[in-house]
Formats: C-alpha cells, structure tokens, sequence
C-alpha cells in the first residue's frame, strides 16, 4: 500500500526548500501516482499549520521552516544542515 498523502507531503516540502512559490498543480505532477486534489490541498494546509510553506494567493511559498533548512541563505551562526541528511 502506497502512503499517498506522505508522498504529498514530501513532494510539498521538497518545493518549499527549492525557495521558489509552487501550485497545487506543481505537487501533483510530481508524484507517480497523485491522489485527488482534495488531498494535496488537505495535505498543503498541514504543511502550512507546522509552518514549512503559506499560501499567498494561488501559490505556495515556503515559509520559516523551509527557509531556515534551504541553505541558500547564509547565517550569522555558522550553522547548517545538508538536506541529503534530511531527505
């Protein structure tokens, strides 16, 4: 059994860290096999409430978790992650 939802969820963050706005639209046509799009949108307002993307308009943009683990921003603690760790 595919976790359709997880591939969802995996595939939004991996748009949010790339710092670039992305669509409903742009998730699904990620996945092998998308779920409806209920699903991606419910999936979506998850990510939006643990803070990894916003909704502005008909977009998404990545919000303070995925700017804080994209690394393309450069931080006065020294601090970093590499996201081949993480994923």
């Amino acid at each position: 059994m595919k976790h359709r939802s997880a591939a969802v969820a995996s595939r939004g963050i991996e748009l949010a860290l790339q710092r670039e706005p992305f669509t409903a639209d742009d998730v699904r046509r990620g996945l092998d096999d998308p779920p409806s799009r209920a699903t991606v949108y419910r999936v979506l307002a998850q990510l939006q409430e643990d803070d990894w993307i916003e909704q502005r308009g008909n977009g998404w943009h990545p919000d303070v978790k995925a700017q804080m683990l994209s690394g393309k921003e450069k931080r006065e603690s020294g601090f970093s992650l590499d996201l081949d760790d993480i994923l």
